[in-house]
């Protein structure tokens, strides 16, 4: 059975894309958006100071601003185990390291957009690129979480992530994009695919 964190980038895409309401939750003030922004899923960051990223440092939903040439990251965290403070910071907020002959950032997606980078890329921006244009990762990002998680999190103690972090929670986002019905309109337009093509199940 398909679950939420299977298609839950894409889902955050489509949300973004079609809800003024869903871009000011996520957003705030730290970001405009405009009808030239581009909301895409998992977008694989260039290098940064002659380091590469490997194949799994992808940006959950970049909102990529055409007017400003900014990329705004959104990580998705959609589950419900292993989110505790002390296990999320130790599988998410460790320090950046080097691989691969010292060629490949090491780390997590969420350590990467906190910035605890190695020393090569001290100074130089995160960037992503999209069309042939290249865009800015802000320093700024967004945590989508579910609603139980961060309710923990408020009542026990929260990961240290940094000021520069704003967390949502993913619920109050589907309230905010409409009813029930057309939520799972979305959901069965995005799961709705033609199998037998997809598979090239013709003889």
């Amino acid at each position: 059975m398909i679950q939420l964190p299977h298609i839950g980038e894409d889902l955050l895409a489509r949300m973004l894309f079609e809800s003024e309401k869903v871009r000011g939750a996520v957003f705030g003030n730290l970001v405009s958006t405009t009808l030239n922004s581009e909301f895409l899923p998992e977008l694989r960051l260039n290098k940064c100071g002659g380091l590469y990223f490997d194949g799994a440092h992808k940006i959950d939903v970049a909102a990529l601003s055409n007017d400003t040439g900014e990329c705004y990251p959104i990580e998705a965290k959609l589950g419900f185990n292993r989110l505790g403070k002390n296990e999320f910071e130790k599988r998410f907020l460790g320090e950046c390291r080097t691989s691969h002959g010292n060629k490949r950032v090491k780390g997590s997606m969420i350590s990467i957009l906190e910035r605890k980078l190695p020393k090569a890329c001290d100074n130089q921006h995160l960037s992503v690129s999209w069309q042939d244009r290249t865009y800015t990762v802000s320093t700024t990002w967004t945590l989508v979480a579910r609603k139980v998680v961060v309710e923990k999190w408020r009542a026990t103690q929260a990961p240290q992530l940094s000021n520069n972090c704003r967390v949502v929670e993913f619920e109050s986002l589907v309230e905010l994009y409409g009813s029930s019905s057309k939520f799972n309109a979305l959901v069965k337009n995005l799961i709705s695919i033609n199998y037998f093509n997809e598979w090239q199940c013709a003889t």
